[in-house]
């Protein structure tokens, strides 16, 4: 979710993911496998899954997860990849074994997976077994690419926002087109999550978790700051965060402003300018005066205003954001932080507001969208559709959804369960107001997982002006569009 999301937003996420140095850089994917198991890469059982959860948790660790939502900093950092983990299946014997490879999930997924939903759909498909690899995003698009090239792709996989051009140009992804037509849920989805499947006219997944990402604060230190409104642009976002920013020489105590420099989070200041890295018909429009405005913008808030901390702000205690930490006032981020809050600093929640997103010439925010793909080199694409589908029935979306704390993409769960939480309802206004995914092209893991990342570290860490930076950007994008 580059994403979920990436999304995507991803998510980050944010929020989107891959090894690339967005990823590397965004933190959001933790480590807790049990070094017997990084050594040997032992399948995991249920019971392994249980062990690591108490395990992470009476040490003090980093719970294992791998949550990419579009950057968003839901939780501590942490620079070790997950181990893959491997569920397989209790069955033997039958005709079909499907694999599977998720890449965003958290244990409590890994046990709703492996203890419920795998062994009902089992139940249902008596022909079929089902084999569940857990990855982490910042190896996934390594690992892809390699699976393809040798023609072992697994029967359905997890991918984020910027996938869909690639995937479907070459040759990675089912058009499942035919088969959405004849489901008749698609109606069910919100836009900007069905957005992030289709390429061309055509449809290559399934959405299943959701992370819009907008403008968070904190009411309490905004109102001792005597800040009586929430930022509505960017002007009133760059003067609260300069007079919330609090320092001790380099260190921060307080972060007015908790960016992060990795590209999923330009871009929700990029399209709040009007601009954008290409337009849907393929024109590179990254070095547009509108482009360049915003990348101004976006590093000013490390540098010259110095509200924001070029690495990542860490909570003293584990598992919590620094928002709920207190270290920070105002930052962009996603449903992930009001868990934060929910778990951790329960007492200051109430003051934790989900802000519509900022303007400058466009109120816009990004949703970064996880969906599910069957691989086009599937021997079993009836059953693995059967499988898309099973986990995108309503009553799984949301247990899936739960476990991650994401927003389920369908319409008909806006209210379900846990999504009547005043908070939560916020994130789905705004993503229906306010929402919109990525552009993608046949280039586009390159374009934004490495080309647009190294843009943003050029004019954050100042090698380059935003001008040179996103003129470079340019050339080099249509280079990888040739390609």
């Amino acid at each position: 979710m580059s994403g979920a999301a990436s999304s995507g937003g991803g998510s980050s996420g944010s929020a989107p993911g891959s090894s690339s140095a967005a990823q590397q850089s965004s933190g959001q994917p933790q480590s807790g496998t049990p070094a017997a198991q990084q050594q040997t890469g032992t399948p995991a059982t249920n019971d392994n899954v249980a062990a690591q959860t108490a395990s992470g948790s009476s040490n003090g660790q980093t719970e294992q997860r791998s949550v990419q939502a579009g950057g968003d900093p839901g939780g501590p950092v942490s620079d070790a990849p997950a181990a893959p983990i491997v569920a397989r299946s209790r069955t033997t014997g039958r005709p079909i074994t499907l694999e599977i490879w998720l890449t965003d999930w958290e244990q409590s997924t890994q046990q709703l997976f492996n203890d419920q939903l795998v062994p009902a759909f089992e139940a249902a498909n008596p022909d079929v077994a089902v084999n569940v690899q857990y990855l982490d995003w910042r190896v996934f698009t390594e690992k892809l690419i390699a699976a393809h090239a040798g023609g072992v792709l697994p029967d359905v996989y997890q991918a984020g926002a910027e996938y869909v051009a690639p995937l479907a140009t070459k040759g990675m992804a089912l058009d499942i087109t035919d088969r959405v037509n004849s489901w008749g849920e698609k109606d069910d989805f919100y836009d900007s999550a069905w957005n992030t499947v289709t390429y061309q006219g055509k449809t290559y997944g399934i959405p299943i978790l959701s992370a819009p990402q907008t403008l968070m604060y904190r009411k309490d230190m905004l109102q001792t700051a005597g800040l009586n409104a929430a930022p509505t642009t960017w002007n009133d976002l760059e003067q609260a965060a300069m007079t919330l920013t609090k320092r001790d020489g380099d260190k921060f105590v307080i972060s007015g402003f908790n960016a992060r420099p990795i590209w999923q989070q330009y871009m929700w200041f990029l399209f709040q300018n009007g601009g954008d890295v290409f337009t849907p018909e393929g024109q590179v429009v990254v070095n547009s005066p509108q482009a360049v405005q915003a990348l101004d913008f976006f590093s000013k808030l490390f540098n010259q205003d110095r509200v924001a901390s070029k690495s990542s702000i860490a909570a003293p205690t584990a598992n919590v954001g620094a928002m709920a930490a207190n270290l920070v006032a105002m930052q962009l981020g996603n449903q992930l932080t009001v868990r934060d809050f929910r778990d951790n600093n329960p007492s200051e929640a109430a003051n934790l507001v989900v802000a519509d997103p900022v303007a400058n010439s466009a109120q816009v925010t990004t949703n970064w969208t996880d969906w599910l793909a069957i691989s086009a080199q599937s021997k079993h694409a009836d059953a693995a559709w059967k499988f898309v589908t099973y986990v995108a029935a309503a009553d799984n979306l949301l247990k899936y959804n739960e476990t991650m704390y994401f927003i389920p993409p369908r319409k008909s769960l806006r209210t379900a369960g846990y999504m009547s939480d005043p908070q939560l309802q916020q994130f789905v206004n705004i993503m229906e107001k306010y929402g919109r995914s990525i552009n993608t092209n046949p280039a586009a893991l390159e374009v934004y997982q490495t080309i647009m990342q190294n843009a943003v570290d050029d004019a954050v860490y100042q090698k380059k002006t935003p001008q040179q930076a996103l003129d470079d950007a340019s050339r080099n994008i249509q280079r990888a569009m040739r390609r």
